[in-house]
């Protein structure tokens, strides 16, 4: 029973392992949310919050693909369209707008940075759309840093 228990345990280590060594290394301003669809981290930076209106919070959020990630390919897709093609890339930085009472996020800056946190390429949304944040969903811990006293019903 004891060898089943140990098994297992090993089994799940291995499952969460990677995402911890591949994801880069935070400094304690950077907190981790939660993981992509595509098992990539998501951090938030609880340093760089803001207030800009009543009851919007802005929070930047770092993802740092692994190398065999769907999201890291989408990604190099993306800058080679807008011509920035970059084999270094290594994290993207996006700046949230969270309204705290009505559950809501929209995604209004990309910074898109190598290996040596460079920028390679950055791109701004001002008229991005609001996405309703639910419970269980991969936003809803980014918006709990953002508005920690909001709880979604």
């Amino acid at each position: 029973m004891i060898g089943r228990k140990a098994v297992l345990f090993y089994v799940c280590l291995m499952l969460v392992l990677p995402a911890a060594l591949f994801a880069e290394k935070m400094t304690a301003n950077w907190h981790l949310t939660g993981y992509t669809r595509y098992r990539d981290a998501v951090f938030a930076d609880r340093a760089r919050r803001q207030s800009p209106a009543p009851e919007i919070q802005t929070l930047w959020i770092k993802i740092a693909p692994s190398q065999k990630s769907k999201y890291r390919q989408m990604i190099r897709q993306y800058l080679e369209a807008v011509r920035r093609p970059d084999a270094r890339f290594n994290s993207i930085e996006i700046l949230c707008e969270i309204h705290c009472t009505q559950h809501l996020i929209r995604f209004t800056r990309f910074v898109y940075l190598d290996d040596a946190r460079n920028k390679i390429h950055e791109a701004d949304d001002r008229k991005a759309p609001w996405f309703r944040i639910n419970r269980g969903s991969l936003w809803y811990p980014v918006s709990r840093e953002a508005c920690p006293s909001e709880e979604i019903k």
